[in-house]
């Protein structure tokens, strides 16, 4: 929220005084994301500002009037979110992420010498990472990988999974999977490190910092930072309609030296020098 509310700042508005913010959250469960919107659209509200495909698909359900800014939505022309990038159509429009399966796979081939299976643990209630996920099948593909797709609903699910991938001894781990069905950053970059697999993310930088050893997506910030710009072109008088939706000028590429250390694994030079960031 808080480069999206910088920018606001920046263009004059005044909270409380020239517009007031209603945040809701639902807490990572897909299921209440409806009776947030409603709730919202009762007060009333003059723009939604949805996060995630999950949450835009359900405003976009529950109105075709209220302007809508979406912040974050991979594929947003697949999904049926909006006409095209260049003209949205309709009352929508936003910041697009880009779906990085196979760039990530690509760099974990160039990673791991002899790579060949990989497991990828998705967040089956997500719309937005099957989209991710059916990406990164087609980029395993074209590299010659074979991928072990691993659905999970809960943390339930999630335990099972992990159990799952420790037994069938996979080279790498690619992780799609919100923290809508993690207990916590740490769950997931702790399991791998355990059994000294090498491991991708791309929902959230916290991974890595919770000992993740490698972080690829676009930069949050900027996409957050753009919607706010588009918020403010509306309430000038433009239409959603007319608003192309924005695309990420900027990739986050993080590379965990300790965590490769503590696996066993030489991050090879030519990684190195596409990251944006190095933990050292």
């Amino acid at each position: 929220m808080e480069p999206f509310a910088q920018v606001l700042r920046e263009s004059g508005y005044v909270e409380g005084r020239d517009i007031v913010t209603e945040l809701r959250t639902a807490d990572s469960v897909i299921d209440r994301i409806p009776g947030l919107v409603s709730e919202l659209l009762s007060i009333p509200v003059d723009i939604l500002v949805p996060q995630g495909t999950a949450t835009t698909l359900a405003v976009k359900a529950a109105t075709s009037t209220v302007p809508i800014v979406f912040v974050r939505v991979t594929d947003p022309v697949r999904q049926g979110i909006v006409a095209s990038l260049a003209r949205p159509g309709g009352n929508v429009t936003g910041t697009s992420a880009p779906s990085v399966g196979p760039k990530q796979l690509e760099i974990l081939k160039e990673t791991i010498p002899g790579l060949r299976r990989v497991a990828v643990l998705w967040h089956a209630d997500n719309p937005g990472i099957g989209v991710m996920v059916r990406d990164a099948e087609d980029g395993a593909r074209a590299l010659g990988l074979e991928l072990q797709v691993i659905g999970v609903h809960t943390t339930a699910d999630l335990d099972d999974a992990l159990e799952t991938i420790a037994r069938s001894h996979p080279d790498a781990l690619l992780v799609v999977a919100s923290l809508t069905v993690q207990r916590d950053f740490n769950q997931v970059p702790d399991f791998a490190t355990k059994i000294r697999l090498p491991q991708m993310y791309s929902d959230s930088q916290g991974y890595v910092r919770a000992g993740a050893m490698m972080f690829l997506a676009g930069n949050f910030a900027s996409l957050s930072r753009a919607s706010a710009a588009l918020v403010d072109k509306i309430f000038k008088g433009a239409k959603p309609a007319d608003l192309p939706v924005e695309l990420p000028t900027q990739i986050d590429f993080i590379v965990n030296l300790q965590t490769a250390a503590r696996i066993g694994l030489t991050i090879p030079d030519s990684v190195l020098r596409q990251a944006t960031a190095i933990i050292k």
